[in-house]
């Protein structure tokens, strides 16, 4: 594609006239021939652009999700809260018949013994329990998950999804020894030896992401003898259905953890979960003594918080994201796309509705949705000309927010992809309609109007999700992007 009027333009500076074919003047101006020289070199670059080419490359992926962490982490720790050297301690069962068991833990653990003596004091075997449901949603730190405590006769995978991601499997349960804590011997019978370890996981997500924690995969064994017989429990029984709630403990506890630096003001919540709501396969009753597995949910500093659940009912406040990169103009060869990188968030609340039944939730529906306030996040500004962004009806313009015009703010060197330099309110964004625009002054003094591009244009401006990482300085974008 060349552009013959470049030369001619370029020696003038301003404008040029030309006849057209119907003797009508057509004004052609300067702005006009950066953005076909911008237009050539892009097709020099990337390739003939297709005339219903898109340049929205969002997936329009609703998350739970507000400020923190924009993507799931999730990492299985290699060990869990360690209690020392417990090799000697076993637990005791009486007569081998659940209806007269009597199972104990000494207290004399090298680590963790106030930990282990509050549980153990909070949780008594075959005791009722009764608490607040457990239902987590992320907060905007990174937080851990440490089950600590088996408490029951078991088979199991402890399991842990966050958001829509596939679950996560914590560790197994392959030994069915009453009661035990990292180190114990594992029972021989259905374990290959070695010893308990019930692992810990480390857990980033969007704020508000729901965080599943439950067992799966459950099999009863009513017998701590040789020849155990064995029946599967209804799965899964943890946070999914109500079948764990929040523990108080009488101490301020906080874990002993190897090798993790926790701030200051770090938070520890107890949660219980119970294996079964109604009757057991042997035909015994539930104890709901919530002690089948106990987590401690350790945040750095915060914990996930739990849903409030007033009268049935709770909001649910979702997002949709789209990462807006920006070229301004600055040079017609430069296609780092990083000029201006801006988030704009679009919310929307839904009510849920939720039916119980002993306790349990059964039903859970959306009975109402509304929208909320959009958000605009300026994540980086590579370039070194002054611009007016304009999303929806809101403006907003570098020099004017304390920023200087000819700095360059995270596109070079140690960039933070999670960093945010300028947050505020927008209104009038339309998520569909990309609505987003930029007016920059270049070197020459004069103003250039950059929109969103329509289908077959050359962009100055592309849609992806927040996800997509932008490049640094003088890097162009690869054509896998695009085509």
């Amino acid at each position: 594609m060349k552009n013959y009027l470049l030369p001619v333009a370029l020696a003038f500076g301003t404008v040029l006239n030309f006849m057209s074919c119907s003797k009508e003047m057509t004004t052609i101006t300067y702005e006009d021939v950066q953005k076909q020289t911008y237009a050539a070199n892009f097709v020099a670059k990337y390739g003939e652009i297709k005339s219903d080419q898109s340049w929205d490359f969002s997936t329009g992926d609703r998350m739970l999700a507000t400020r923190g962490f924009t993507a799931i982490k999730t990492q299985v720790l290699d060990q869990g809260i360690d209690f020392g050297d417990v090799s000697n301690i076993q637990s005791v069962v009486k007569d081998r018949n659940w209806l007269h068991t009597e199972i104990q833990i000494p207290g004399n653990v090298e680590k963790n013994a106030q930990l282990l003596n509050a549980m153990v004091k909070a949780l008594p075997e075959a005791k009722a329990k009764t608490g607040k449901p457990a239902v987590l949603v992320a907060p905007s730190n990174g937080f851990y998950i440490f089950p600590f405590f088996s408490g029951g006769c078991l088979t199991y995978d402890l399991m842990v999804k966050v958001g829509d991601e596939e679950p996560v499997k914590v560790f197994s349960k392959d030994w069915i020894n009453f009661q035990t804590i990292n180190g114990m011997p594992k029972d021989t019978v259905y374990a290959d030896g070695g010893t308990v370890n019930m692992k810990g996981i480390y857990i980033e997500a969007p704020v508000g992401t729901r965080v599943e924690v439950y067992i799966d995969n459950i099999f009863c064994h009513t017998s701590a003898a040789g020849n155990a017989y064995e029946k599967p429990f209804p799965s899964p029984a943890g946070t999914t259905n109500g079948r764990a709630i929040y523990v108080e403990l009488d101490e301020d506890v906080m874990p002993e953890l190897d090798g993790i630096e926790l701030k200051e003001n770090a938070v520890v919540k107890y949660i219980g979960i119970e294996d079964i709501a109604e009757g057991r396969p042997n035909g015994m009753n539930s104890d709901n003594d919530f002690n089948d597995v106990v987590l401690a949910v350790v945040g750095n500093p915060d914990v996930p918080q739990e849903k409030v659940i007033t009268k049935d009912r709770y909001e649910v406040k979702t997002c949709k994201t789209k990462r807006y990169m920006i070229e301004d103009l600055g040079a017609t060869d430069d296609f780092d796309f990083n000029d201006v990188v801006v988030d704009v968030e679009d919310y929307t609340v839904e009510i849920h509705q939720v039916t119980r039944e002993n306790g349990v939730i059964k039903t859970d529906e959306v009975i109402e949705t509304t929208s909320a306030p959009s958000q605009a996040i300026i994540r980086a500004m590579g370039g070194t000309i002054d611009f007016e962004l304009t999303i929806g009806e809101t403006k907003w313009v570098k020099s004017e927010n304390n920023f200087d015009v000819k700095t360059m703010y995270n596109t070079q060197g140690d960039v933070d992809y999670n960093k945010e330099l300028a947050v505020f309110e927008v209104k009038g964004y339309d998520y569909n309609a990309n609505n987003v625009g930029i007016r920059v002054k270049g070197q020459d003094g004069l103003l250039f109007d950059i929109k969103f591009p329509k289908a077959g244009e050359a962009p100055m401006i592309i849609a992806v999700d927040p996800s997509q990482q932008w490049m640094k300085e003088r890097v162009s974008v690869p054509s896998e992007w695009f085509y």
